[in-house]
């Protein structure tokens, strides 16, 4: 599949402790295989211990320990870019 300038089906990722960039990354080819273009992620800055929904960041200049490290984030986003996939990360001001 070509990949398209804008997003054609989305499909949203609920990081938090129980959910990581490595379970992500299991999913990619699955989420390919269903026509999905772009992953949309919920905020992966630092957010309060524990939260379930990472929109109460407490540090917008790192990666939450709880999902994953900058590693598994990079391994994640090689492997969106390797399946022509795009990322759509909502940011929290």
């Amino acid at each position: 599949m070509k990949r398209a300038d804008t997003p054609v089906a989305t499909y949203r990722l609920q990081f938090n402790e129980q959910f990581k960039f490595q379970n992500a990354t299991a999913i990619l080819d699955y989420l390919r295989e269903l026509g999905i273009t772009d992953v949309y992620a919920s905020p992966i800055a630092t957010a309060r211990k524990g939260s379930t929904h990472g929109y109460d960041v407490t540090n917008p200049q790192e990666i939450n320990p709880e999902i994953g490290t900058v590693e598994d984030f990079e391994h994640f986003a090689a492997e969106l870019r390797r399946r022509r996939m795009g990322l759509l990360l909502d940011i929290v001001p």
